[in-house]
C-alpha cells in the first residue's frame, strides 16, 4: 500500500479526524454568520462617522 493510502485509511477510522471535520464544520458556518454582521457593522459606523463629520464641518 502506498503511504497515502494508508494515511487514508488510518485517518478514516480515527476518531480525530472527524473532531476536526466537525471543528472544520462549525468555525465555517460561524464564519458565515460573523463576517456579515461585522460588514454590515462596519457600514453603519461609516455613515455614522461620515454624519459627524458633516456637522463638524458645519
Amino acid at each position: 500500500m502506498s503511504m497515502v493510502s494508508q494515511y487514508l485509511k488510518r485517518f478514516w477510522h480515527e476518531e480525530d479526524g472527524v473532531t476536526i471535520v466537525e471543528m472544520v464544520v462549525i468555525v465555517a458556518v460561524i464564519l458565515m454568520v460573523v463576517i456579515p454582521a461585522l460588514v454590515t457593522l462596519g457600514q453603519a459606523e461609516e455613515a455614522r462617522l461620515e454624519e459627524i463629520a458633516d456637522k463638524l464641518s458645519k
